[in-house]
């Protein structure tokens, strides 16, 4: 078949042309997800015997499936929030490389041109693109007189983008009109993130999909078995007067008053519960606990709670691991592909490159351990307690076992201290003079 000729856009932004999109995230099911499969493996087998145009990497309708469940299911929502939460905020910055020392030292400057919404919405950009397959991003050069940062960054439509054959097409389905952005005009706007799999949620989709209806199924067993039954006896042999009966049976649930006949009898039907629940549960939690291990690495960091300590803090590990697994994932992006066009335009200067910092994400209790050790051996600046918990503190009183301020002791020494307290924070025994402070002595 004979190439089709490429259409271009006039302007630097083929979005000028609203791209054209259509939806359909209603009433998915797994049948749809099978063929869909079915299609990229199609594509895969005969994308390098055709030429451009013949067929399509359109992934589309797997999108519609994708969102459908991303919309639809508050478990899958909150695991991937937790994880947004921590690659975003104070956490990163654009740093110099010192030869000197071998670290990494934060340019105050030019950190604050990647914070504000438009960055965070980059970063967003990337890790979807681990969810989806890919993403999309338009940068504009422009920048807000008012805050100095980007103006806009938009997340291009991915139904209307062939991310292996690096093209954008205005209608979905339809390899023309389109733009290939590694055009000259394109290229310093566009950044495709590929990651050349169909993602995370190829894995999660077919779970919530059956989570879905296995819901739905539950809903309907506690519907029939879940809710009594009235029981009516009347003498009556007249249908019509049975008819009349039922109706107000079934309407008592509401109205709360039935009135019958002085030999009708009525009584309440409570089912005995079997385990027969539990299965609908089990499956539930299964679907749950698989999504949160595929994404966080841990099902106990999505909300689920652990019978051991000892098994938190594994899992604690593990997701700590997999965070800095995304860490380095948005780092390799950001210095390879958004920092490149960003210098291009003078907005970020050379020799800068994004890193995450190396502050260790804690509960507040282990925060409380760790300063507890820190201030028995170092003196901590108080600044760093400022910024950490909010609270201003004078000068530390504190240096650890074998000394302390020169000359201090208690005023009032009421013995709520045991022994082996007193020497930690005193330097001395009860009833010793004051020993010079060490530090003096040096």
């Amino acid at each position: 078949m004979r190439k089709r000729k490429e259409k271009v856009s006039n302007g630097e932004f083929f979005t000028n042309d609203a791209l054209i999109a259509y939806y359909n995230t209603a009433k998915k099911t797994i049948q749809e997800y099978v063929n869909e499969i079915i299609s990229r493996d199609r594509y895969r087998t005969i994308v390098s015997q055709v030429d451009d145009g013949v067929v399509l990497d359109d992934r589309s309708r797997l999108i519609d499936i994708y969102d459908a469940c991303y919309v639809q299911d508050a478990r899958l929502r909150s695991v991937v929030e937790t994880l947004y939460s921590q690659l975003t905020g104070e956490r990163y910055m654009l740093a110099k490389f010192n030869e000197k020392n071998g670290k990494w030292e934060r340019d105050a400057k030019e950190s604050m041109k990647v914070q504000g919404i438009q960055f965070e919405k980059i970063i967003k950009g990337i890790l979807d693109s681990k969810f989806y397959g890919y993403t999309l991003l338009e940068i504009s050069e422009e920048i807000d007189k008012e805050t100095g940062l980007l103006k806009e960054v938009n997340i291009i439509e991915r139904r209307n983008v062939l991310p292996d054959q690096r093209r954008v097409i205005k209608r979905a389905h339809e390899w023309s009109p389109g733009w290939f952005i590694d055009s000259e005009q394109y290229r310093h706007n566009y950044i495709l993130i590929n990651n050349g799999d169909l993602g995370l949620f190829s894995a999660t989709t077919p779970l919530i999909l059956a989570k879905k209806y296995t819901l739905s199924n539950w809903v309907n067993f506690s519907h029939t078995y879940g809710q009594p039954i009235i029981h009516g006896k009347t003498l009556s042999e007249d249908s019509t007067t049975r008819q009349l009966m039922a109706n107000k049976l079934a309407s008592a649930a509401t109205n709360k008053i039935i009135v019958t006949g002085l030999e009708d009898e009525i009584d309440i039907k409570a089912f005995t519960m079997s385990n027969s629940e539990k299965i609908y549960d089990s499956l539930i939690n299964y679907s749950n606990k698989e999504v949160s291990n595929l994404i966080l690495g841990s099902e106990s960091m999505a909300g689920a709670t652990q019978s051991y300590v000892g098994s938190t803090k594994a899992h604690e590990d593990i997701f700590r691991a997999r965070v800095k697994n995304y860490r380095n994932f948005v780092e390799n992006v950001m210095n390879e592909q958004i920092l490149p066009p960003l210098k291009y335009w003078g907005f970020i200067a050379d020799g800068v490159y994004f890193k995450y910092s190396n502050q260790i994400d804690m509960s507040t209790e282990d925060k409380i351990k760790l300063f507890d050790m820190l201030t028995e051996k170092y003196e901590v600046d108080s600044e760093v307690i400022q910024k950490e918990w909010g609270i201003e503190v004078g000068e530390q009183v504190n240096l650890g076992l074998g000394g302390s301020i020169s000359g201090w002791e208690p005023d009032n020494d009421q013995h709520i201290m045991s022994d082996e307290e007193y020497y930690k924070r005193y330097g001395h025994s009860r009833g010793e003079k004051a020993k010079i402070n060490f530090l003096d002595e040096v």
